[in-house]
């Protein structure tokens, strides 16, 4: 997060960037925690923002949070800036993006049909919408190297897997009674398309020897569920259906 904060800061003001990242941690913590509905109004929390992120970027100022920002009418505005000014991105996608947000999140929770609710379904639309927009700033206005570009791009719409959380550059397996080639699998598979190296795992999978990581990676990797080069790893697509098949992904 604090890679995305450093580029962000480059090209928004501080106290949006605060806002923006706060409402983006809260409204991902929630919706790995199954909590779906609380989740969309943290992601409609974060549109609010992303709203005065849009107006500093084309204007420099940005209506204070004591006051409303009609999308409509911003969205409006933005259409008609010079496309040579500003992409795309800034002037249509965004804020239409942004209405799509708001329409589920006012709409869709007014009734639902029967014992049938569509609270994950919409849950994980707003969500990935939301870091559709994240990667999207990233995108646009890193000052960087574009490979520290994309590793963040990537970071933000990897999948996202409950059963494992991250505590800065460390991750943990939720669950201490699968095995060690289950953990394996399941952390690959939250990487991918990305290696994950060998001395990250040995990190984070607690086994009796760090050797024994190396062992288990051979094994897969003959069994054709990993592709290990080097010291990298990756999971194959053999791999990824033993996961989605078998192993369980949330708490």
């Amino acid at each position: 997060m604090e890679k995305i904060k450093e580029t962000l800061l480059a090209n928004i003001d501080a106290d949006l960037v605060e806002r923006l990242l706060r409402h983006y941690k809260e409204l991902k913590q929630k919706f790995s925690l199954s909590q779906y509905e609380p989740s969309q109004l943290n992601c409609a929390k974060f549109g609010e923002v992303v709203m005065r992120i849009l107006e500093y970027i084309t204007t420099k100022n940005y209506t204070s949070f004591d006051k409303t920002v009609s999308l409509d009418t911003l969205a409006k505005k933005l259409e008609q800036l010079p496309r040579d000014k500003f992409s795309d991105s800034i002037r249509i996608h965004i804020p239409r993006i942004l209405r799509a947000i708001y329409d589920i999140r006012s709409k869709r929770g007014v009734a639902h049909i029967g014992e049938i609710t569509p609270n994950l379904m919409d849950a994980t639309f707003v969500v990935s919408a939301c870091d559709w927009i994240m990667a999207e700033f990233i995108r646009l206005y890193h000052t960087g190297n574009s490979n520290e570009a994309q590793i963040i791009m990537d970071s933000i719409i990897e999948r996202k897997i409950p059963i494992i959380e991250e505590f800065g550059d460390n991750l943990k397996v939720l669950n201490p009674t699968l095995s060690v080639p289950d953990k394996i699998l399941l952390i690959l598979y939250k990487k991918h398309p990305n290696s994950v190296s060998t001395s990250d795992l040995k990190k984070w999978i607690r086994t009796k020897s760090p050797s024994h990581i190396t062992t288990v990676l051979r094994r897969l990797d003959d069994d054709a569920k990993v592709h290990s080069k080097g010291k990298e790893n990756i999971i194959t697509n053999k791999g990824i259906v033993y996961v989605e098949k078998n192993l369980p992904k949330e708490i």
